[in-house]
């Protein structure tokens, strides 16, 4: 009797086992599928391929940098500080979502590359350029970033607004700060506003001037411009990410245009000025 019921546990185990030797994941037939699959484009294989392996250092190659991300966030510069970021962005949801996806999943949108889930996670052409996906550890320095700026504003302008930018004049060193209203009227355009301090003025007092105004996305390309009025009328645009000049710029009423820098006010509060 012993024997026999030895026999039967022995053949049950067997037999639970057999189903899972060699038998391959779920995640690893997707991620062969897309390799396999003669729709995808090479690059969007080796990124699938790379964050399957969690390899950092090919993820890194495939990256055109600098890579934004959100204020007040840096800007990722190179491969060097991608591999340290790489954690820090690349979480168990988008990795999760990239490596079991199916061929089916990713679109071809033209000039603009190839994404997943419609541009949700990340866009990538011959590379990376843009991942608009935002980690849980990201979201969580960015409140924390945000909250201490918003402390650091003159109190009289302070309620109400959340910065979204900040930016440095490349010839003089004036600073302009970009925030956006928390609450917004019913049915009209999300307000944003214009904050300037000149070189060496106190960025914890009023700024020279203070103008608000909307954001607009221009062409194909989704080009974002801000446009703000001063109390003639006479107009601002702003355009963060200028296509023609690689950094952003200030088309004033006379259309000089000045030149700027991104920066992090959250740095620029606590380090003396010169």
């Amino acid at each position: 009797m012993f024997i026999k019921i030895s026999t039967i546990l022995l053949a049950l185990t067997a037999g639970l086992a057999l189903p899972g030797c060699g038998k391959q994941s779920a995640t690893e037939s997707n991620v062969e599928a897309i390799e396999q699959s003669d729709s995808i484009p090479e690059g969007v294989k080796r990124l699938v391929r790379a964050l399957a392996d969690n390899d950092t250092d090919s993820f890194a190659e495939m990256v055109s940098y600098p890579l934004q991300r959100p204020y007040p966030l840096h800007d990722i510069h190179d491969a060097a500080q991608m591999k340290k970021y790489y954690r820090e962005m690349v979480d168990d949801s988008l990795r999760n979502a990239i490596i079991k996806s199916r061929p089916g999943q990713w679109k071809d949108h033209g000039w603009r590359g190839w994404s997943l889930e419609d541009g949700h996670y990340i866009w990538i052409d011959e590379t990376v350029y843009d991942v608009q996906y935002i980690s849980q550890k990201e979201l969580r320095k960015i409140d924390s970033l945000t909250n201490e700026e918003v402390k650091s504003i003159n109190p009289r302008i302070r309620d109400g607004w959340r910065p979204v930018l900040c930016l440095r004049d490349r010839a003089n060193g004036r600073v302009y700060r970009i925030d956006t209203r928390t609450k917004n009227k019913e049915n009209t355009p999300h307000l944003y506003r214009l904050a300037m301090y000149g070189d060496n003025a106190d960025l914890r007092g009023l700024p020279a001037l203070l103008l608000e105004g909307v954001m607009e996305s221009e062409g194909s390309a989704g080009t974002v411009l801000y446009r703000f009025q001063d109390k003639e009328g006479k107009e601002l645009i702003l355009e963060p990410d200028a296509p023609d000049s690689g950094y952003p710029i200030l088309i004033e009423p006379n259309d000089s245009v000045i030149e700027l820098n991104r920066a992090y006010w959250h740095e620029l509060i606590n380090t003396p000025r010169q």
